[in-house]
């Protein structure tokens, strides 16, 4: 595998084509990270376009202190809080074009999780698909800061290392985030799952 710093140098250098290499190696994290976050196919795959676009035109400013996946992902998560943003300011739709509120739910689905194991039994599978909808969905209620810290690290098997590096925050500041978030997803899901184990 070619030397990213290598690749980097030499699109510097006047070999923009090499920048392709890096979005190969990189696009598929990207998106399922703007998708963690955004909960929206079109949106991750627009988002992470705009990010890998700003980090082309930002690369002469890369001065390798962190991974260059490192600093990718602090764009991606940039991008996505602007989205995020520009999305809060939208005045909320009031009538709905086609389709339902119980199939805008259901398409709410496995936003973040698949925790499916396809060897269960048809019951199985099905409690499992509605607890990957509900986390999914609480997920998705989390504050943001919340949210990156738990999809980094539980989702996308980021070290507290590497996740305080992307979120530019210390690593004692992630821990509390992780705690915070998984102590409101123990808080809202808990009810159901005892529901659940009881039935």
């Amino acid at each position: 595998m070619p030397d990213e710093s290598g690749i980097i140098r030499a699109v510097l250098d006047g070999q923009p084509d090499r920048y392709a290499e890096l979005v190969d190696r990189y696009q598929g994290r990207a998106i399922r990270l703007a998708f963690s976050l955004l909960g929206n196919d079109d949106d991750a795959r627009e988002t992470s376009q705009e990010a890998f676009l700003k980090a082309y035109r930002s690369l002469g400013r890369f001065r390798g202190e962190a991974a260059f996946s490192t600093w990718l992902f602090r764009i991606v998560i940039n991008e996505c809080r602007s989205r995020w943003r520009r999305r809060a300011r939208e005045p909320v739709a009031t009538a709905r074009i086609g389709g339902s509120p119980a199939a805008d739910e259901e398409s709410e689905g496995s936003l973040f999780v698949d925790p499916e194991d396809p060897g269960a039994d048809p019951a199985e599978q099905l409690a499992q698909r509605e607890l990957a909808r509900r986390l999914s969905r609480e997920i998705a209620r989390l504050p943001m800061q919340q949210r990156i810290a738990f999809v980094s690290h539980h989702l996308h098997g980021c070290s507290l290392e590497e996740t305080a590096a992307v979120m530019r925050r210390r690593v004692g500041t992630v821990k509390s985030h992780l705690f915070r978030a998984t102590e409101r997803l123990r808080r809202t899901l808990g009810p159901w799952l005892t529901q659940e184990q009881q039935e």
